[in-house]
């Protein structure tokens, strides 16, 4: 089999350098980036039959979308990777390596999802290394090898993965796989941070507040932007304790009040302990919950906080999304700047399937319909995004998994350019 597909491979090679050839792969890609989802099936096919990996991969994607059936056929999916990763695309491979570590469309083989990690990171791929470090960090399918794990990382980091660059960091500051460095750790912290990872700005939160507390607070609100109930929770001690900033009560109860709606309820005990302390002080009390933080980005602390101002989203575009109509058309659509980022969650042919996708799945807040045409309705996330990494990060953490797993990442323009 693998043979015949070599030769397969070989005879789209050979057809590289035909116009026929660039015209059909221009259309199949073309179709694919727009959302044209059976145009796109017709166009790659014949292409992906042949061996080419590009295509190849595109099918697998559809069938990923339910393109024959309306529901996904991992089965499928995993047949058109295994071509592509053969012709050595990155993705496919990655992907391949996903589907058999969770025995997703095949049986789990834990070796090889090694192996095909292992071949997208050597092509490039910063997730693969990622997802490999984690396997040889745990002792997962490979003898545990930590300096292994830590060199995986690194060169993940350097690929640009911001939660790679988190982990370098914290490997460096504690010594682990690699000789202990903070000198080294922190930039490579500073760099996922100012990359949106909430979990980095949390990091330089803990790390700088009790020598450089105005970067601290400042990195500290930046993961409160991003959602971050931990990083509530640190800002509402910091301004109770009133031992590196000045005492702020009303400050704290509130960055308590934000922790507690963010998904943190032990935060229950600070919010009462401080409500209690601003009632002894005779101020007056504002109704509990969502009371007083400010979450614009007007207000951020300078320094390292401005470096990553312009990556913020999460909790702010959330609060104003909430106060906006959940129902738009295509000239709303067309006045959005076309080069950001939104997730496409459903395709319908009416509004009354576009409310009932939206009511089963519980996402009235953070969910609108757009009205591209006579039966065409669109269900987005109210919140766009200046990168697909950023798009991915929220929707994995504000989606069921389900839903998240089906979303799909895209621009604004691919929805309504023909």
């Amino acid at each position: 089999m693998l043979k015949g597909l070599r030769l397969a491979i070989a005879a789209v090679i050979t057809l590289l350098g035909s116009g026929v050839y660039a015209s059909q792969m221009q259309q199949c890609q073309q179709a694919y980036s727009e959302g044209k989802v059976m145009q796109a099936y017709h166009s790659c096919l014949p292409l992906a039959q042949v061996g080419d990996p590009q295509a190849a991969f595109i099918l697998a994607r559809l069938y990923a979308l339910g393109v024959e059936s309306g529901t996904p056929d991992w089965q499928k999916v995993v047949e058109w990777l295994r071509i592509s990763a053969a012709g050595d695309h990155a993705e496919a491979a990655y992907n391949l390596a996903i589907a058999y570590q969770k025995g997703k469309g095949t049986e789990i083989d834990l070796q090889q999802s090694i192996n095909y990690y292992t071949q997208s990171a050597e092509l490039g791929n910063a997730k693969a290394m990622r997802n490999l470090a984690l396997l040889y960090e745990k002792g997962e399918g490979v003898p545990q090898d930590i300096h292994q794990a830590f060199t995986l990382y690194q060169r993940s980091a350097e690929a640009g993965l911001s939660d790679s660059q988190l982990k370098t960091g914290l490997m460096l500051l504690q010594g682990e796989g690699v000789t202990k460095d903070p000198a080294a750790a922190r930039p490579w912290i500073e760099q996922s941070a100012a990359a949106g990872n909430d979990k980095a700005q949390l990091a330089l939160g803990v790390l700088l507040i009790d020598f450089d507390p105005g970067s601290a607070i400042g990195w500290y609100r930046q993961a409160v932007y991003s959602g971050n109930a931990y990083a509530a929770h640190n800002l509402a001690l910091i301004y109770s304790q009133g031992r590196v900033v000045p005492q702020d009560l009303m400050q704290a109860l509130a960055y308590a009040d934000a922790s507690i709606e963010l998904g943190n309820p032990k935060t229950q005990v600070l919010y009462d302990k401080i409500l209690a302390a601003v009632q002894q002080a005779g101020a007056a009390v504002p109704r509990p919950r969502n009371n007083s933080i400010s979450l614009n980005h007007s207000d951020q602390s300078t320094g390292q906080a401005e470096a990553a101002r312009s990556d913020t989203s999460g909790l702010a575009s959330a609060v104003q999304a909430d106060a906006e109509p959940s129902l738009r058309d295509l000239n709303w659509l067309k006045a959005q700047p076309a080069g950001l980022f939104v997730v496409q969650l459903a395709r319908l042919t009416s509004l009354e399937s576009s409310i009932r996708f939206i009511s089963d799945y519980h996402i009235p807040r953070i969910a609108q319909t757009v009205n591209l045409a006579k039966h065409d309705y669109v269900v987005l996330l109210k919140e766009s995004f200046v990168s697909k990494a950023d798009a991915l990060r929220t929707l994995k953490q504000r989606l069921p998994e389900a839903l998240a797993s089906e979303a799909w990442i895209r621009s604004y323009r691919s929805l309504y350019a023909q």
